[in-house]
C-alpha cells in the first residue's frame, strides 16, 4: 500500500513516515503543498494531509487529489478545531479528521480502519500491474486481464494476507468454501495469474501453500 504524506513539521512528517513504512506501507512525504502538487504523480492508496502547510493548503492539495482520483480516501492531520475547518474538509472529500498532537497507533487504527472500509483500493502488483479488490478485477495499465472468477479470488486472498503463507486450508475456506478442493487444483490456477503478475510475486511454500510478497 502506498501512502501519500504532507506534513510541514519535520519531525512529525519523518515519525510518521518511519512508523508507516515499519507497518510495511511505501511513503511519499512532502512538507510543502506547492512542491507535492508539482512533483506527485498521486500513485497512492490513501493521503495524509497537513492543512496548514507553506506553498499550497491541505484544502488545496484534497481539491487536486479528488479531481484526479476522487476513489482516494484522505484523512486531515490539524489542529484546526473550528466546525467552519471540518466543514470544509468534508465538503471537499476528507475521509477522516485527526487532531493535533496524536499517537502514532491511534493513526494507524485510522488508515487500517479506512483501508478496510473502502476495498474499491487498486493494489499496485508490478510497475503496471493493479488489482481493484472490490471488483476483484486485474489490469494492466489500465486493460483488463480476464482471469476467471476462482483465479480472481484466489489473487484477492493472496493479497489480504500478503507477505504471509496462505495455507491451502485458507484459500479453499476463503475462495471455494468446500473442503475437497485438491493442492493441485489450486496450482493450476496459481500457474495462470502467474502468466500475467510479476515474476517472484507468488512464491510456492512447499506443502503448506503461497506467499504473495508485497511491500
Amino acid at each position: 500500500m502506498k501512502v501519500l504524506l504532507l506534513e510541514d513539521e519535520h519531525l512529525l512528517n519523518a515519525n510518521v513516515k518511519e512508523y508507516l513504512e515499519l507497518k510495511g506501507m511505501e511513503v511519499e512525504s512532502y512538507t510543502d503543498g506547492a512542491e507535492l502538487l508539482q512533483e506527485s504523480s498521486l500513485k497512492a492508496d490513501i493521503a495524509l494531509l497537513d492543512v496548514e502547510v507553506p506553498g499550497a493548503t491541505g484544502f488545496e492539495v484534497i481539491e487536486w487529489i479528488k479531481r484526479v482520483n476522487k476513489d482516494i480516501p484522505t484523512i486531515f492531520m490539524t489542529a484546526y478545531t473550528d466546525i467552519q475547518s471540518i466543514e470544509k474538509a468534508y465538503s471537499l472529500g476528507c475521509s477522516d479528521y485527526l487532531k493535533k498532537p496524536f499517537d502514532l497507533i491511534e493513526l494507524w487504527l485510522r488508515v487500517e480502519q479506512l483501508i478496510d472500509n473502502n476495498n474499491y483500493v487498486k493494489v499496485q502488483l508490478g510497475e503496471t500491474i493493479l488489482f481493484d479488490m472490490e471488483h476483484e478485477q486485474l489490469y494492466n495499465e489500465d486493460k483488463l486481464i480476464k482471469l476467471t472468477k476462482i483465479q480472481r479470488k484466489i489473487l484477492k486472498s493472496l493479497i489480504k494476507h500478503k507477505n504471509s503463507v496462505v495455507t491451502y486450508e485458507v484459500i479453499i475456506n476463503e475462495v471455494w468454501e468446500d473442503n475437497f478442493v485438491k493442492a493441485n487444483t489450486i496450482a493450476s490456477h496459481i500457474k495462470e495469474i502467474r502468466k500475467y503478475t510479476p515474476h517472484e510475486l507468488i512464491e510456492s511454500v512447499r506443502s503448506e501453500g503461497y506467499r504473495l510478497h508485497l511491500k
